[in-house]
């Protein structure tokens, strides 16, 4: 109850001070940059779907992505998993959380410029799960702010902060589903909401660029390994 009241006040002082300042999350924040010298020929997209709920706490409407037209109920079988989806820059995925088809569009986004040669032949399938996954907000903000009457806030102090730690996971197939490499990387980002500078999406934005965080160090062992990659996908 306690905990309750003091954060009431916070976001009463929060629009007082200036919260209309924070701001919305940039949409370049989604466009991962750098690509690697070596491209990998052509590769399919796909999602554990199940991974990145489990990871995010997030329930499905459906399990399914709007372009998986033969099976629209439910977790279906995969060669990859059950709730895998074969994904592209058209899909939709039917889920009560906005990170999620954040993280397929990073993925599709990363593939298709930054890893492989969309003009290339289809050589292979490549997928992306989530593994150990750590989130916490840090609501000691929140109280300061309370006993201040966002006083604090006004001079700059944050109201919350949110970690995102994720373990990624990317497998590499070939055209006969069998696996010729995969890489796991820890992705780690820290985001701030307060007043002027902070975001009111910080954890959506903190999920964005752990997992590009993540994607980064996984590009860089995708490009060292390019060459046994390759010839395994012929």
């Amino acid at each position: 109850m306690i905990m309750k009241r003091i954060c009431l006040i916070s976001a009463f002082a929060l629009l007082t001070t200036g919260f209309v300042g924070c701001k919305s999350i940039e949409k370049d924040v989604f466009i991962p940059e750098y690509q690697n010298t070596i491209l990998m020929p052509r590769l399919t997209t796909w999602l554990d779907q199940p991974s990145f709920e489990n990871a995010y706490g997030a329930n499905s409407y459906a399990v399914r992505a709007d372009n998986d037209l033969e099976n629209p109920y439910g977790l279906v079988e995969t060669p990859y998993g059950k709730g895998v989806h074969e994904v592209t820059e058209k899909t939709h995925l039917y889920v009560g959380d906005k990170r999620i088809q954040d993280a397929m569009n990073i993925f599709v986004t990363e593939v298709k410029t930054n890893i492989s040669d969309p003009s290339t032949k289809r050589s292979g399938n490549i997928v992306i799960r989530i593994g150990d996954a750590y989130r916490k907000n840090n609501y000691l903000w929140s109280v300061f702010s309370g006993l201040t009457v966002g006083v604090l806030n006004a001079c700059g102090m944050p109201m919350c902060s949110n970690t995102t730690e994720l373990e990624v996971i990317v497998e590499i197939y070939d055209l006969r589903n069998n696996i010729v490499a995969k890489f796991n990387e820890r992705g780690t980002s820290k985001q701030y909401m307060a007043a002027y500078y902070g975001y009111y999406e910080f954890e959506r934005r903190a999920a964005a660029l752990a997992l590009e965080d993540g994607l980064m160090k996984i590009k860089e062992l995708i490009e060292r390994d390019a060459a046994v990659i390759k010839a395994k996908l012929r």
